[in-house]
């Protein structure tokens, strides 16, 4: 198991955030916060590196420690304010020849194959301090969390952590198929939790070519057939919550809404929805047509959303 972590090892880095303040008696002294980072894309040009932004929110620099310990300066490229992601890029000609042919490429696998049981590995800083691996077994792969316009599987460990923890769960193939995000664990429980890869794929290319997209600005979930026949809400995309000053919410859709078309598409699914918003540029008008319940049931109405941008 050891073995199959020393490819994904070398696409791991440390990310750095840093920021001048001064102590009680005016002295000035560097605040230093850090977390793992994955080297996912290299265009011949820079590396982009995958991180979380709170790190490397409001700094006054920022840094990368490489497999060999060779530090150099990074620049903040994008993030995605639903899930906390951002990437950051190192110009490849401040790495000495060694450094570069000594790193890797995040060798990402696909989530869509484990499953309940499978063994995986915690590599980065799954239990708070750098340089750290532990093992387990994935305990649950239905899980959930709610984003803006979209929904990601999670992938719960055995694996003890801690709530700063970070890093990328690996299969026995040496293929990551988890980032640890720790903000999403349990309340509670500080077991190793991950976001599955294959539904973050996209959103990385996107961070990684500065790519913005179109956003509504609502959380949902499914309404399946089986819970529309229980409880006589429509299968649709259920609002749960709808962003304070959102296109959505200046378009007048409230939570509770179920959203059943978008554009002249009917969308059923979460997964439908968020397909059919990335078709759509910031800055387009699309009518959403949710249903809305009130003294006689559930009615029909659409809302003209002008898309904003993240």
């Amino acid at each position: 198991m050891l073995e199959v972590t020393e490819k994904p090892k070398r696409a791991l880095v440390t990310v750095i955030g840093i920021t001048n303040q001064m102590d009680y008696f005016n002295q000035n002294y560097e605040n230093q916060q850090q977390i793992s980072g994955l080297i996912v894309a290299d265009n011949g040009q820079d590396l982009f590196i995958l991180t979380e932004y709170r790190i490397v929110e409001n700094v006054e620099r920022i840094q990368v420690t490489f497999w060999d310990e060779t530090m150099v300066d990074a620049t903040y490229q994008r993030h995605d304010p639903s899930t906390g992601f951002t990437i950051v890029k190192v110009d490849k000609s401040k790495l000495d020849e060694e450094t570069r042919d000594g790193l890797e490429i995040a060798p990402l696998g696909s989530s869509y194959l484990v499953s309940q049981g499978d063994p995986v590995v915690a590599v980065g800083s799954p239990v708070g301090y750098s340089d750290s691996i532990a093992y387990g077994v994935v305990t649950s792969v239905t899980n959930k969390i709610s984003a803006l316009d979209n929904e990601y599987n999670l992938l719960t460990t055995d694996i003890l952590g801690s709530t700063d923890g970070s890093g990328i769960l690996v299969n026995l193939d040496g293929e990551i198929v988890g980032i640890i995000a720790q903000s999403y664990s349990a309340k509670g429980n500080n077991v190793v939790t991950g976001i599955a890869i294959s539904q973050i794929k996209k959103l990385i290319e996107n961070l990684s070519n500065n790519v913005s997209r179109a956003y509504i600005g609502i959380r949902g979930q499914d309404v399946t057939e089986e819970l529309s026949d229980k409880t006589g809400i429509p299968k649709g995309v259920l609002i749960s919550s709808v962003t304070d000053d959102s296109p959505a919410m200046m378009a007048g859709m409230k939570e509770y809404d179920v959203i059943v078309k978008l554009g002249e598409q009917k969308v059923e699914t979460i997964k439908q929805y968020h397909e059919q918003l990335g078709k759509h540029s910031a800055g387009e008008v699309v009518t959403v047509t949710a249903m809305r319940k009130g003294a006689e049931g559930y009615a029909e109405m659409t809302f003209d959303v002008t898309l904003g941008e993240v």
